[in-house]
């Protein structure tokens, strides 16, 4: 690397990095769940380098220690994670339709919001900007057809490589991937590797499911948590034996539909709400399941909060030797449903749904 570019990757890494880091070590003394540093990866990190991305090509050395500082602090509260991933950040970088959690790939995503300053010279916007394009570089030659020269600056020549990228958008410089005309997202769903939906996906991000609940849905649905066996296949000493029943070695399957703690929360819960859960990890039966839009999400939201119910008394167990009582669990799963109703209002239900709900004993 140049002395030049060491000088440009510093003061990416002073307008970039330090600032997302600076956030994050405010963050680090509170406690969230993985559901909250979601949104905060969302709705802060991901927007503190939003302008510079769209005013210049970041290098990919820059982009990789952002996306590594939102990883970290996704799975592990900091600015450093030693541990490996539970699920790839490649995967994470989908839509929730897709499997993904919605987070937009960097790289992709910057050459998106660099492409308005290509449409803004394919448009000869009246700027000034583009007019000093017009005057200092393109010189009356056609935009799609010029090639910066070797002496240009390094930024220029990025914009002429996103243009490149862009070109078979364009159609006599019109861009026509979008009717409306060219937006960043439109194009960044264009220039993105889409894959194929899941069946679970409404499943999982159900609006009637607490955000916690549905993070750890997520997880179940990728066969992602660190249950024992999986443990022991990263080399960790640890016992295989299942911390809730001791009668079998832990895996995702055991822990949350064959112990015995585990089957007894889920029969109170059907006991407790007359509803019928099915002890699999079957998403695609809760995804076919008939009912209401209400009635479903109900029945979903006690299912998920179930499965995280078990899980939560689970690591209690291992770290604290302390253990509920089925019927308290299902009782402060209740509890939590009731008050997530409430807020609702029944106004925003049907008679139908009331009179079901009723039934449940849940309002």
């Amino acid at each position: 690397m140049s002395i030049k570019h060491k000088i440009e990757f510093t003061e990416y890494k002073i307008l970039c990095i330090e600032k997302i880091c600076a956030r994050i070590h405010n963050y680090g003394a509170r406690k969230f769940s993985y559901a909250g540093r979601l949104v905060l990866v969302k709705s802060v990190l991901n927007t503190l380098h939003s302008y510079w991305a769209s005013m210049f090509v970041l290098p990919k050395g820059i982009i990789k220690s952002i996306e590594a500082i939102c990883r970290n602090f996704l799975w592990e509260n900091g600015t450093e994670y030693r541990r490996v991933p539970l699920v790839a950040w490649e995967k994470i970088c989908k839509p929730k339709e897709e499997g993904g959690l919605g987070l937009k790939n960097q790289e992709v995503w910057n050459k998106a919001m660099v492409g308005r300053l290509v449409n803004w010279i394919a448009e000869k916007r009246d700027s000034i900007w583009v007019q000093w394009v017009q005057c200092n570089h393109l010189r009356g030659r056609d935009w799609f057809e010029y090639n910066p020269s070797t002496n240009s600056s390094w930024v220029w020549r990025r914009i002429c490589k996103v243009k490149q990228d862009l070109a078979q958008g364009f159609v006599d410089g019109v861009w026509v991937v979008q009717p409306t005309g060219y937006t960043p997202s439109g194009c960044y769903e264009w220039l993105r590797n889409a894959s194929p939906s899941v069946c679970w996906s409404k499943v999982v991000w159900n609006s009637w499911v607490c955000p916690k609940h549905q993070f750890l849905g997520w997880l179940v649905a990728h066969e992602a948590m660190n249950t024992v066996d999986k443990l022991i296949t990263y080399g960790m000493d640890v016992d295989a034996c299942c911390t809730l029943c001791g009668q079998a070695d832990e895996s995702l399957a055991h822990l949350f539909f064959d112990c015995q703690y585990s089957r007894r929360v889920m029969q109170a819960m059907q006991q407790t709400t007359g509803c019928s859960f099915p002890m699999t990890v079957d998403l695609m039966w809760w995804a076919n399941r008939g009912g209401t839009v209400v009635q479903k999400g109900v029945q979903i939201a006690l299912f998920l909060g179930a499965l995280y119910a078990i899980w939560f008394q689970r690591n209690k167990c291992r770290n604290d030797m302390v253990l509920m009582h089925p019927r308290q669990v299902v009782l402060q799963l209740n509890d939590s449903m009731k008050a997530r109703i409430r807020g609702r209002g029944r106004e925003n239900l049907n008679a139908n749904d009331v009179s079901w709900l009723c039934h449940k004993n849940l309002i």
